[in-house]
């Protein structure tokens, strides 16, 4: 049987992380001698670790230590939504790590075409880097709430592997189709195959991220051979009424089965705080949810006093909904947004609202 692991958790203390690391690569069964392994953070964008956007460094310190007394060669990469992988490496405090450890950094910028038959309508993605390259892939989720998906957790942080040029082209075919969505984030996590996944939910985020919400102390560290269960243990960890998308659609296809959680020291948390976009999803008839969506579906707005600019938002948007004029906020088009969130997810002043 699968097994979850729970570990409360308050600090990034590394006798306390390494002890959980080693626990579980025991518990689970994973052997990690003299093997290429690649780490897959959350290097969303050039966020500090204290605004709880990326996977904390601390926590690759932990890990790295371990591999390397295990003589493994270790490769850390990423595709961010709209920066260099080496600069979200460097201002979130993960390159001192890795020039520290003299380990190797994978920009994911090749186009590697993939054809998988899964439970998406999609059979060919293009990734920017090749899962197979590698002995052992260790999928590194941080803990936070995202506009659209609900949760971003095991499961979506593989989407990191689809080319940084191809984000928003998903995004576009999804529209506001979650579960269309959620179903080619499962075949994308299921050509990756993470061999371990491990979550950084220490220091999280609530309410409207990935990258403008809450941060706060969740408290939790969680590892597993299958991020499918490890999403389902930590929905229930927060109390979620009903199952997100991508755990719904799982869970129909018999993907997530019976499993064992193993909690050390009891993580609670409380009070979580889920996205506005997620009151949209009531539990009422489909085909009447899909009107009432279509009507009522939050919109993302400009924060005119917090805008500065930049022009992020208009570069990401997939549907070209956003335009710009000299010295002005951009505008939106609500009749090209697909409400897809790109916008606020992306935005690094932390000006647009849902």
């Amino acid at each position: 049987m699968e097994k979850v692991l729970l570990q409360a958790c308050d600090r990034y203390e590394q006798t306390g992380l390494k002890d959980f690391f080693l626990k579980g690569l025991q518990t689970l069964g994973l052997r990690v001698d003299k093997q290429a392994v690649l780490l897959k953070p959350n290097l969303l964008s050039s966020k500090p670790p204290e605004k709880a956007v990326t996977t904390h460094p601390e926590f690759i310190r932990a890990l790295t230590e371990i591999l390397l007394d295990h003589g493994c060669q270790i490769t850390i990469g990423d595709s961010p939504g709209y920066e260099s992988t080496s600069k979200v490496l460097k201002n979130c405090g993960i390159m001192n790590i890795i020039k520290y450890y003299g380990l190797t950094i994978s920009p994911f910028d090749l186009k590697i075409i993939k054809k998988y038959d899964g439970i998406s309508p999609y059979k060919q993605f293009t990734f920017g880097e090749d899962p197979k390259d590698y002995d052992l892939i260790v999928n590194l989720p941080k803990l936070k709430t995202h506009t659209m998906m609900g949760l971003t957790l095991g499961v979506k942080n593989t989407f990191g592997f689809i080319h940084s040029l191809e984000k928003a082209r998903w995004h576009l075919r999804a529209g506001q189709d979650r579960m269309l969505f959620a179903s080619a984030l499962i075949d994308i996590h299921s050509i990756v195959n993470p061999h371990l996944t491990i979550l950084d939910g220490i220091l999280g985020m609530d309410g409207d991220g990935p990258s403008n919400g809450r941060p706060r102390n969740l408290g939790v560290v969680a590892m597993s051979t299958s991020a499918f269960i490890l999403d389902d243990a930590i929905e229930k960890l927060v109390r979620l009424p009903h199952p997100l998308p991508i755990t719904a659609l799982a869970r129909k296809h018999g993907i997530i089965k019976e499993y064992e959680t193993a909690a050390y020291g009891s993580p609670v948390i409380e009070d979580f705080r889920m996205p506005n976009t997620m009151a949209t999803d009531w539990s009422i008839p489909q085909p009447v949810k899909t009107f009432l969506k279509n009507a009522f579906v939050k919109k993302p707005k400009i924060m005119r006093a917090a805008c500065r600019q930049c022009g992020v938002c208009v570069k990401v948007c997939p549907a070209g909904a956003l335009s710009m004029r000299p010295d002005e906020p951009p505008v939106f088009d609500y009749k090209k947004c697909i409400r897809c969130y790109c916008c606020q997810e992306m935005c690094p002043e932390g000006a647009i609202r849902i």
